[in-house]
């Protein structure tokens, strides 16, 4: 019998990008999660709801999408509630994202916990998938970020990497660990070093946290993104301000990867701030190299 959907968990799809790693194929008007590009006979972005759903239930998926790409997007997933299509006017990184949709979900629901999970990904091994997932929302319920990330099976140039650290004790997640540092992509040598060591992880970029504490990390490290999504969330319900609002404050928000707010966690306590903590780091699952597949979990923490 299949696991039932987690109760206090909203999957977040990030659906943007105009796919110019793949162009011709993948271009602004088709970016690279509405191909098929496995073989399964349904788009990337498919696949990935098709994952999320028995986690979180179909009537908690969020997909943050261009307004260009919304027919498209609604097309494929007929079963979106359309409260929860949360549309860019324009592209701002991941940051302005994934922080419009914890905004939004929070003052929905103040308790919610989400997950961040590119809407392109290839995983092959759900079972492995749903099983990491869960562990990392019993992490983010002790109020950590738990990061996902996969075991390499070559020295890549091609990822960021994460330094996990000791275990991390939580109920629920057997398979927690703390992180350490993350880095970015290395040249081929120091990538051969991190292959032998096997405290580095690639770097998924999936991670899932409180709502609630990915919005205090974004208003001390980017306060200002911070002020203008809480702005934006607060008339995102009303149709009748939330177009102005989009249309006023959007195109003026700061243009930073969630990498980069992940990366500062990492850092020591800042001093006179006895919020700030660690990051912390989760479970390890093993990758399939010719598919790109398998995930592996992490997580991180405010006290």
């Amino acid at each position: 019998m299949a696991d039932p959907a987690i109760d206090d968990f909203y999957a977040v799809i990030p659906a943007g990008g105009i796919g110019s790693r793949l162009w011709p194929l993948s271009r602004a008007d088709a970016p690279k999660f509405l191909h098929d590009l496995t073989g399964s006979g349904q788009t990337l972005l498919r696949d990935t709801w098709d994952r999320l759903a028995p986690l979180s239930g179909e009537g908690r998926i969020a997909v943050v999408t261009g307004r260009a790409h919304r027919a498209a997007v609604e097309r494929e997933l007929p079963g979106v509630p359309d409260h929860n299509v949360f549309l860019e006017s324009e592209p701002r990184d991941s940051s302005a994202a994934i922080g419009l949709a914890a905004a939004i979900l929070v003052r929905r629901e103040p308790d919610v916990i989400i997950g961040s999970f590119a809407a392109d990904h290839v995983i092959r091994q759900t079972r492995q998938f749903e099983f990491a997932v869960r562990q990392a929302v019993a992490v983010a319920r002790e109020g950590y970020i738990c990061t996902i990330g996969i075991q390499p099976s070559e020295a890549s140039v091609g990822f960021g990497y994460i330094k996990q650290a000791g275990e991390l004790i939580v109920d629920g997640a057997p398979e927690a660990y703390m992180v350490e540092r993350f880095v970015e992509k290395p040249d081929l040598e120091t990538a051969k070093q991190y292959f032998e060591d096997r405290a580095y992880l690639w770097n998924a970029g999936m991670f899932i946290t409180r709502a609630d504490v990915l919005l205090a990390e974004l208003a001390v490290n980017e306060p200002e993104l911070h002020t203008s999504l809480l702005e934006l969330a607060e008339a995102w319900d009303d149709r009748d301000r939330r177009g102005p609002a989009v249309d006023r404050l959007w195109p003026s928000l700061k243009k930073i990867a969630i990498d980069y707010v992940e990366a500062e966690l990492a850092r020591p306590q800042r001093a006179g701030d006895p919020r700030r903590g660690r990051p912390r780091a989760g479970r390890r699952l093993q990758r399939d190299r010719r598919d790109a597949d398998q995930a592996r979990d992490q997580p991180h923490r405010r006290p």
